[in-house]
This record gives C-alpha cells, structure tokens and sequence, in this order.
C-alpha cells in the first residue's frame, strides 16, 4: 500500500449533543451587575421574580458569591414556577446537564416545553434538539423542524445552524443543501463558527451552492480564526492541497496540529500522515503512531487504516501482522476500501494468526 492512497479530506462536523448543538443556557441578564447580593437576596424573599433570576444567574456564574449550582437550579425554579421563560429554559439546561440537580432528560424536555410556550427562543431551538434526538420524548423530526424554523425566524444563529445542519444531513426529512447552505449563511453571518464551517464544506464539495475553492477558503478561514476545530482541518486540507489558496505544507500541519489537539479525529489522522511523510514538520514515525492511535481510538478510519499499516510495517512500533489486521478490519467496517484492500492482501498472503 502506498501512502497516497491514504486521502487526507474535509469532512463535515459528527452531530452529536456537544460544542454548538448542544442546548444552551440563556445568557446571565446584565441587570444582575447593578445589586449588591443581600439586595437580590431581600429581593427575592419578597416574591420578585426578576430578583429571583438575578440571584441564581449570581449563583450560577459566581458572581458576587461563591460559584453554587444548587442554589442557582433552586432560584431558576422558584422563578420558573411563576411563568419566568428565562428561568424555565436554564432550569432545563440544568437538569440536561445535572448542574446542581440529577441529570434528568425529562425534567429537561418539560422546563424547554414551558419556556417554548412563553416564546423563549433558546427554548425553542433547545426543545427541537431533543425532539430530534428523542431525548426526554419520543424522537418527532417533524417537531423538531418546525421548533427550529420558528427559532431562526427570529434570527437566532444557533436555530439556524441547526436546522440547516439538520436540513444537509438529518435523517427521515427531505434532504435540501441549497436550503440548508441559505441558513448556514445567516448564521455564519452572524459569526457563528461552525455554520462557517459547514459553509465552507457545502462550498469545497459543490453540494447545494457553486463549487467555489475560493469561498471554501474564506469561510474556513473565518471558522478556524476563532478556533474551530473543523475549520481548522479542512483550512488545512486546502492548503496542504494548494485548493483556493497557494500550497503551504507548514500551514497546513500547523492547521491539522492545532485541530488535532483539540480532539478532531480526522485532523489526527491528516497530521500523523504529516509527520509520516515529513510534510511540513520534521519526519517521526513516532509522532506518526501518537496521531494515528489517537485518531483510531477516536473512531477514524482514516486513522484506523494508517495505524494498520504502522503494524503492518513495523514503523515506529514492533511489527506485528494481527495488531494490522485488527485496525484494518475495524476501519473496513466503517467502508473504508483501502482497509479492506489490505486485509484481502494480508489474508491472501496467509499472514495473520
């Protein structure tokens, strides 16, 4: 096998309940800034809802108090039970991530209900995600899309990028990437990172927009300034490629490198074929393994296959054919057809145990 073969490629975020997707608190209120604590404290003890609030964003962010989760999740209650909406969607945030409160999906989905009801628009957007993901509920896409389209009707960013991730790439909806490019645009207008990034991509591949390499740049440029992992990579993969910009090799690993370090399974891969090949950074075959291991234990095929052949080869590593096999099996499940090819090779030389 030669290590041309081993594509170094952009590739479009993994959804899952973390960085951007996740459901998000609302944002502490500014007001909290103009009482001292006791204020809020007497305040709220008297029945004001908005002090209420006040005291457990405090509590929340400590600010003005030592830092309490318990207090905060107690305070966001007493003022979601009289009909706060900002208090009813970070109570659910609460509850989605056990702070200061058992972790409870269901308690969750039912504060983001009532605070969807009273026109919260983070309750909204949070609401649609676990309706598409059938957490707290039972999965409803139909739910979900409507949830998410009255959300970045309203101009939310995080609404809009959801949607049209969930427009590009959900499953049992129709699939449109032209529409869901439209709100990858308003949101990464607004200088949201990963719609930048996911732009970008629909731009590289030609998928709903003009295939444009010049547009793919800049858009992973803006997403990568701001540390993105994903943007990073494929920033990478354009100027290692020389695709909308001049090749840089040291750009380029410097890119993979810093995607990498975030945990960005692909950029794990991309960098280890960096050190492998000593394009861009000084050659080690133990950097090379680091990477690939990392990226393997992440899932990566690209990684999987790569270590295979460090095994395979004794590169870096004692060499051992069915440690080879093992990864390239692993990374043939996933479809990988260089993986397969190699164990049809490995098996066809009656190698392996």
């Amino acid at each position: 096998m030669k290590f041309d073969t081993l594509t170094r490629a952009a590739a479009a975020a993994v959804f899952s309940l973390t960085l951007a997707l996740a459901p998000v608190p609302m944002a502490a209120q500014t007001s909290v800034a103009d009482y001292t604590l006791e204020q809020l404290q007497q305040a709220s003890r008297s029945g004001s809802v908005e002090a209420m609030s006040y005291l457990a964003d405090a509590y929340y962010d400590g600010e003005k108090t030592t830092r309490n989760y318990g207090l905060a999740a107690d305070w966001y209650r007493r003022a979601a039970e009289q009909g706060d909406t900002y208090s009813q969607t970070n109570l659910g945030y609460m509850y989605e991530n056990g702070f200061g409160v058992a972790q409870d999906d269901g308690q969750a989905f039912l504060w983001y209900q009532r605070g969807a009801a009273g026109g919260s628009v983070v309750s909204k957007n949070n609401l649609a995600l676990f309706y598409e993901k059938g957490r707290g509920t039972r999965q409803n896409t139909s739910e979900a899309l409507r949830l998410y389209r009255e959300a970045a009707d309203t101009g939310y960013a995080l609404a809009q990028y959801n949607l049209g991730y969930m427009l590009a790439y959900g499953e049992g909806i129709r699939q449109s990437y032209p529409e869901a490019a439209r709100f990858f645009r308003l949101a990464a207008d607004q200088g949201n990172a990963q719609s930048q990034a996911e732009l970008a991509y629909l731009y590289e591949r030609g998928l709903g927009l003009p295939q444009d390499d010049t547009q793919a740049f800049y858009w992973n440029t803006q997403a990568a300034n701001q540390g993105n992992r994903q943007g990073q990579n494929n920033l990478g993969y354009l100027y290692e490629s020389g695709r909308g910009v001049a090749a840089n090799s040291a750009e380029a690993a410097r890119l993979y490198l810093a995607s990498a370090e975030q945990g960005y399974a692909l950029a794990q891969s991309n960098i280890g074929l960096m050190y492998l090949d000593g394009t861009g950074v000084q050659q080690s075959n133990a950097q090379a393994l680091r990477w690939f291991e990392r990226a393997a234990e992440n899932g990566n095929s690209n990684g999987q296959t790569n270590l295979g052949y460090m095994y395979e080869n004794g590169l870096g590593v004692t060499r051992n054919i069915n440690t080879a096999m093992h990864y390239y099996q692993l990374a043939a499940d996933q479809g990988s057809e260089t993986a397969l090819s190699n164990l049809k090779k490995l098996f066809n030389a009656g190698q392996g145990g």
